[in-house]
């Protein structure tokens, strides 16, 4: 007989079971809570342990120069665990850069040089203060000005130093500006690098 001894009744048994689902999901809670909000704690807190390099889905030669730029970061230069990011298209890059979502991104000279500028198809955003890293065949590696200096310098110099390995046409992007408007200024960290300078510190 149902509800009988040693059987417990239907409806008792679906009390406990969600008594059960509600300490789980206060526990879940606590976890949440204890981690800065998660899922955005715990998204900033990777951003900073690995470089992303951002790319567009829409501008579909950013994505295979990021990934070969990764590769060679996290082959190089280890410690920045280098991976390449792919966002569905330029304007989403134009909303992560411009919000400090993201630091780095491979942009072409004109898309880049329309965010610095705020101009279509970016106006949303206004003016970025977008700066560059190293020119990559007719792209840009760019980032925010205020992005670490080291960091910019040291991504320059071992972008420049194993050009070879890339297989694409890396330069300062002084140089490249002399040839292709408009520009975008190059960061001061990687100037450093350029002009011959010690790496700075921030």
């Amino acid at each position: 007989m149902k509800g009988g001894h040693g059987e417990a009744a239907p409806d008792s048994g679906r009390r406990l079971h969600r008594r059960g689902l509600f300490r789980v999901a206060l526990a879940l809670t606590a976890v949440l809570a204890a981690s800065g909000h998660a899922p955005y704690g715990q998204w900033k807190i990777y951003r900073q342990r690995n470089l992303l390099i951002l790319t567009s889905r829409s501008d579909a030669p950013s994505f295979p120069i990021g990934e070969r730029v990764a590769s060679l970061l996290a082959a190089r230069l280890p410690e920045s665990h280098a991976q390449v990011s792919r966002a569905p298209n330029t304007d989403r890059v134009a909303s992560l850069i411009s919000t400090r979502q993201m630091d780095v991104a491979v942009l072409s000279r004109n898309d880049a040089a329309n965010l610095l500028a705020g101009r279509a198809p970016f106006a949303d955003y206004g003016p970025v203060p977008l700066r560059a890293i190293v020119a990559l065949d007719d792209y840009l590696l760019v980032c925010r000005a205020d992005f670490q200096l080291l960091h910019a310098h040291l991504l320059a110099q071992t972008l420049m130093e194993n050009r070879h390995e890339l297989g694409l046409a890396v330069s300062s992007p002084d140089a490249a500006e002399r040839t292709a408007e408009p520009s975008v200024p190059t960061h001061r960290g990687a100037l450093d690098y350029f002009v011959g300078r010690q790496p700075p510190v921030d």
